[in-house]
């Protein structure tokens, strides 16, 4: 019976082996995308040793606000720290070339949701910014950043965090930011003296179907950020929400 069986076995076997030679450039393929994949891995893990992130992770929310508030200075921006309670949305508003940007410090252990997109979108209104920005030391969830992407808000994860850490020394920032003296104090921060006429230029329209709205239906969308994530919205489209 093995003597029968052994021309089955040896077609069988030279055939996979056939197969496996003809399919090389997969296998090589396979192993290239195996290994890049290897190298992304080290490098990142090298420059979150080389930042120094993994001490922000033992920060309190408030010594990771600090933080930030030196990282975006020394990477050339001007800086104001929002008031403690009643910050609209924002921990930061940074400006640098004319442009401001509402920033949402999120330092978690899971992922970030949206409401923190929604709350940066409303802050942008209300501090008449150009931008809006979340920074965290953490991940963002599939919806936060598909909201993100909707409303233009800037995501910076545990990867791009680190990065610019990196660039801007890493540890000897962190140790300034856990001073005892603050060096960019709380302010009542308040929005530019054309932020009136930028939010008629702005929010006069929905931000789903492009449709214009009145005056009355974007102050009440302002005044509602939280419901409609700092957006003005139609009547059809709020209804949907």
């Amino acid at each position: 019976m093995a003597s029968q069986m052994d021309p089955y076995v040896d077609a069988f076997v030279t055939g996979l082996l056939h197969g496996l030679i003809a399919a090389w450039p997969i296998w090589v393929l396979l192993a290239l995308l195996v290994a890049a994949e290897i190298a992304v891995g080290l490098r990142r893990r090298h420059l979150i040793a080389r930042s120094g992130l993994n001490d922000l992770d033992a920060m309190s929310g408030e010594d990771f606000e600090r933080y930030l508030a030196l990282l975006f200075t020394k990477l050339g921006f001007r800086v104001q720290r929002t008031a403690r309670h009643g910050d609209f949305g924002a921990d930061l508003v940074t400006s640098r070339k004319h442009e401001r940007i509402a920033v949402q410090a999120k330092r978690h252990r899971r992922k970030v949701g949206v409401r923190a997109v929604q709350e940066a979108v409303a802050a942008k209104g209300y501090y008449a910014c150009d931008k809006a920005m979340v920074v965290t030391n953490s991940f963002f969830t599939p919806q936060a950043a598909k909201l993100a992407h909707r409303n233009g808000v800037d995501l910076w994860d545990r990867h791009r965090l680190a990065k610019e850490m990196a660039a801007i020394g890493g540890r000897s920032v962190i140790a300034q930011a856990k001073a005892p003296k603050q060096p960019i104090p709380r302010q009542a921060v308040k929005a530019p003296e054309h932020a009136h006429a930028f939010r008629d230029a702005k929010g006069r329209t929905c931000a789903v179907c492009g449709q214009q709205v009145s005056e009355s239906v974007r102050d009440y969308c302002l005044a509602n950020g939280r419901r409609f994530g700092g957006q003005t919205l139609c009547y059809r489209h709020q209804r949907v929400r």
